[in-house]
């Protein structure tokens, strides 16, 4: 079994428990950070937002020469994981580390990965650091995105890559986000793939990488370089 799968299986097994904890964990955190998604008995479910992280691994570990990363947003911290279990030198951030520390008592992470906590805006990090940076499903979140996509585009190397997904918010979408049940409201999104997109246009070359169909898009991966 690959280690995304070993990963994954994992992954899940600490998401259910975490769930079933109930009143033991703040549940809109959770919810925010997808766990009840990424642990979701509904194979299309589980197929839409385990991909994301997929395509994501792999267009990482198939670049030359990528060795630092960057990972906004972390959430769960899946993506730091299997990322940091290849080798990466990993910088993960989230404005707060709720969901992820209760992820952390289940799973032993890599002692390698860099954990910021807070609003990334306000720490220093070094200019051209980073070979790559994600921002998995996480800027929909995000009101005012023009500060944080000049931040990337400053602290991205000249060869490097920005990857990005995030939902459509179509109509189709939100009626999965009700088939699926009364955790998947996203009434904390206040904007979508296509907006994110247009925000990036005018600082960086964007192009699509994958769009997920079921049978039309829910779902956008696309990635930014310097002009």
């Amino acid at each position: 079994m690959s280690l995304f799968e070993t990963s994954k299986k994992e992954f899940k097994t600490a998401f259910n428990q975490i769930i079933k904890e109930g009143k033991e964990v703040d549940n809109y955190k959770i919810d925010e950070a997808a766990l009840p998604a990424y642990a979701h008995k509904n194979p299309l479910i589980d197929w839409l937002f385990w991909k994301r992280i997929k395509v994501a691994y792999n267009f990482a570990i198939n670049q030359n020469n990528c060795e630092k990363v960057l990972d906004f947003g972390c959430g769960s911290g899946i993506l730091s994981y299997l990322l940091a279990k290849n080798n990466f030198s990993v910088t993960s951030c989230d404005i707060e580390f709720k969901p992820l520390n209760f992820v952390k008592n289940k799973i032993n992470f890599p002692s390698t990965i860099e954990f910021i906590e807070g609003d990334i805006l306000t720490k220093d990090l070094p200019e051209k650091s980073f070979d790559m940076i994600f921002a998995m499903d996480v800027l929909e979140h995000i009101d005012n995105l023009e500060p944080y996509i000049k931040l990337f585009e400053r602290l991205l190397k000249p060869t490097g890559f920005i990857l990005v997904s995030g939902p459509s918010e179509n109509i189709f979408y939100k009626i999965g986000r009700k088939i699926a049940g009364n955790r998947f409201t996203g009434d904390y999104h206040v904007t979508n793939i296509t907006i994110i997109k247009k925000a990036f246009q005018p600082f960086l070359n964007v192009s699509t990488l994958k769009k997920l169909l079921f049978p039309v898009i829910l779902f956008e991966i696309f990635i930014a370089s310097k002009k």
